[in-house]
């Protein structure tokens, strides 16, 4: 959880260097598409909820959730999943992210908000895969645990048949003495 910010840095300026070169000798004027996505207004909308508390960051879940079920944009599709994906903890849940990011009926069209799913995709498959090398490392630990426990058993056990011997055998050197 560490990596977090240094992943989101390094997927802005993923973003950026994928951005398209315009020739500026050729510039047109471009018409505002509404389906497209603003990674820069995603990115301040998740930047924003970085401030709140658990109770507000709740609360704009639930909002960004109705959002989302009355228009299944995909601004409103990789906003949620965003969230999910890199939101606070208490918010957090890639497996709802990738959830959201593959119930897409088709690709973005816009190659900017595709790649910023595909990054994303890729975000959550490595902070799943993390969370899976952790959770086998933990067992593993808590079978070493186990083992360690065992082995100290084991000691006691022979130290205490050693103790017995040891007082078996320094009476009858006494007597020997005598």
């Amino acid at each position: 959880m560490k990596m977090l910010p240094a992943m989101l840095v390094l997927l802005a300026v993923m973003l950026t260097a994928c951005s398209e070169l315009q020739n500026f000798a050729a510039i047109r004027p471009t018409t505002v598409r509404t389906e497209e996505c603003d990674v820069d207004r995603l990115m301040m909308s998740l930047h924003d909820t970085r401030s709140m508390t658990t109770v507000q960051l709740q609360q704009t879940l639930k909002t960004w959730e109705q959002e989302f079920q009355s228009d299944p944009s995909d601004n409103h599709r990789l906003k949620l999943a965003l969230l999910y994906a890199a939101g606070n903890a208490s918010v957090r849940d890639p497996g709802r992210a990738q959830e959201l990011l593959n119930e897409t009926t088709g690709v973005p069209d816009n190659p900017g908000d595709r790649e910023f799913a595909a990054v994303i995709r890729q975000f959550l498959d490595n902070q799943i895969d993390a969370n899976r090398k952790i959770n086998d490392l933990n067992k593993q630990i808590a079978d070493l645990n186990k083992h360690i426990a065992e082995l100290k058993q084991q000691q006691r056990a022979l130290t205490n048949i050693e103790q017995k011997m040891q007082q078996r055998d320094t009476p009858a050197v006494i007597k020997d003495e005598k």
